[in-house]
């Protein structure tokens, strides 16, 4: 017979399988609720945990995917909360949340621009052509999708050689940062190219060494330079 130790170390080991066993959502719906009442209640970082967990469980629901990104916007963790909110809408373009906190953050990065009456005029414009492909996102849905992706692409694009062109260097190699962390490889690749007709190869790796803000961005950054010279990749004109 076992004695009374050996029957309490195994009660202890089949609390340890039930415990260590990821947490099941009961639903969706379920899970927006709670995760909606730790975001409220200001437990931001107990809202990570909770919705990393529900967003693998229910990788479609952009629902959980825009909370999520509202925990990680809310804990000051500004470019993980785009790339949620950014998989949000990739599902659902009609995402509310998740394209008022993109523009927001767009906002931001658009707020650094120097003179006071430029930056006026500029964040009007950006807001313009935001709110033009947010109005295509509501009226056409995922339909024209694809255009829609095509418009912002060409948004983005603009946006950053603007700042290049007036050397507003810090705020355009973010918006790099932004491309690389979204793995939007194409477009990095333009923007790359749209350097190179610009300065030399010296000259992008120091700006580059001088903004970037982090070493493994860097590294890819840099990268990419070297491969697109070594490649003899003609830059788009």
């Amino acid at each position: 017979m076992m004695s009374a130790t050996c029957y309490r170390g195994l009660l202890v080991c089949l609390l340890l399988v039930v415990f260590c066993q990821p947490v099941a959502h009961a639903s969706p719906k379920v899970a927006i609720v709670e995760a909606q009442i730790l975001i409220e209640s200001g437990e931001y970082e107990e809202a990570i945990r909770y919705l990393e967990n529900a967003t693998v469980q229910y990788p479609g629901n952009d629902m959980l995917l825009s909370l999520y990104g509202d925990a990680l916007y809310e804990n000051k963790q500004i470019a993980e909360a785009e790339v949620a909110f950014r998989r949000a809408l990739e599902i659902n373009p009609l995402n509310a949340l998740a394209a008022r906190r993109i523009e927001v953050i767009r906002s931001i990065y658009d707020a650094s621009v120097s003179e006071q009456a430029q930056q006026l005029e500029e964040l009007t414009l950006d807001k313009l052509f935001d709110l033009i492909a947010m109005a295509m996102a509501f009226a056409l849905g995922t339909v024209m999708s694809k255009y829609l992706r095509k418009f912002s692409d060409w948004n983005f694009m603009r946006r950053s050689r603007k700042l290049f062109l007036k050397g507003d260097y810090d705020d355009f190699v973010d918006l790099l940062e932004i491309q690389l962390s979204t793995n939007e490889l194409k477009p990095l690749r333009r923007s790359i190219h749209f350097m190179q007709e610009q300065m030399s190869q010296d000259e992008i790796m120091t700006l580059l060494n001088r903004y970037v803000n982090t070493e493994d961005n860097l590294h890819t950054l840099t990268r990419m330079v070297r491969l697109s010279y070594e490649h003899g990749d003609t830059p788009n004109t």
